[in-house]
């Protein structure tokens, strides 16, 4: 690792949270901006997953609180409620962006003539499901981002909110006395494509990230401060990308997860007794823990991209914090 591994394996066992930690390597080490820069999409994409798959390997194994600190990670300094209280501020949701495409913000950023003024993590809802995250942070309840516009509750707290469901299609509109909530359904509707079943959908996503950039983020008028941010990240499944299990003890987590990463206990009932499974029993949620890869059936079986469960990529989300010059 690019740490040594047996500093690594301190910093696991040693007293005291570690999220801190883990989520300044992948920011700084992992996912930087220099290491973007000195590869090809595919080789970065790659080599960080190399990475975070050690890493997860090890905690899956000697540190398992990480897991409980992915479901308690406070969310003080980061609610879009108290961030959308301001009408020079604009929130752009990226659907399902991971932390891997916060070098193409800041590139994109720059090239738009924008400050970078933060550059940080947040953290998904349990599960790392959309409408679990609308729910956290707005008061809308669990609905989809496509029914956000026009909602009262958000108007009632002078909050414009926009969907942009093609990111090959601008937005429009000025919103002087409120402050702007935008939702773009991309990347994550690109997970739907065919194309999701090869490793060169995250090449080709970064290709159409400028578009969706140019279409929402640079369409936004009168606003100071702009924040990037995402519901939920990913989990990448390439050849060698999830931990070693043997088919007795995929069985049981195959027959009741289905091609999902997390169910609801009440729908399925018990889950299986297994140290690969997470039980949230505030939400009464089961959900599949680290880099476990299900034998899916159907069209999801060849998904190499996929979220829903407690894993650092599909659990940590950018927080981008933009200024205009």
């Amino acid at each position: 690792m690019k740490n040594s591994f047996k500093l690594i394996f301190e910093r696991l066992t040693e007293p005291g949270s570690r999220l801190p930690w883990i989520k300044e390597w992948l920011l700084k080490e992992v996912w930087s901006s220099t290491c973007y820069q000195k590869s090809t999409p595919l080789e970065f994409l790659h080599q960080g997953e190399e990475e975070v798959n050690k890493l997860e390997l090890l905690t899956s194994s000697a540190a398992t609180r990480m897991y409980d600190e992915l479901t308690s990670y406070p969310h003080d300094t980061k609610v879009l409620l108290n961030e959308l209280s301001s009408p020079e501020t604009a929130v752009v949701v990226f659907d399902g962006m991971s932390l891997r495409e916060i070098p193409m913000i800041i590139k994109l950023a720059e090239k738009s003539g924008f400050i970078v003024v933060e550059k940080d993590a947040a953290c998904a809802a349990i599960p790392s499901e959309t409408m679990d995250y609308i729910d956290r942070e707005l008061p809308c309840g669990r609905i989809a981002p496509s029914q956000l516009p026009g909602r009262k509750e958000l108007k009632e707290q002078n909050i414009a909110a926009l969907y942009n469901g093609n990111y090959a299609q601008p937005i429009s509109g000025e919103f002087k006395d409120f402050s702007l909530f935008l939702w773009s359904s991309f990347p994550d509707s690109t997970y739907r494509d065919s194309g999701a079943r090869f490793e060169r959908h995250f090449e080709n996503m970064h290709a159409l990230f400028e578009t969706a950039w140019i279409n929402t983020v640079q369409q936004i008028k009168g606003k100071r401060k702009i924040i990037i941010t995402s519901d939920h990240g990913y989990i990448y499944f390439g050849s060698g990308m999830d931990f070693p299990r043997n088919q007795a003890e995929l069985r049981e987590l195959n027959r009741y997860f289905g091609n999902d990463r997390s169910v609801l206990i009440a729908k399925k009932g018990t889950p299986p007794v297994s140290g690969d499974i997470y039980i949230d029993a505030a939400g009464n949620v089961a959900m599949i823990k680290g880099r476990i890869k299900t034998r899916s059936t159907g069209e999801a079986a060849a998904k190499l991209y996929k979220h829903g469960g407690l894993s650092l990529m599909e659990m940590l989300t950018p927080w981008v914090v933009l200024e205009k010059r």
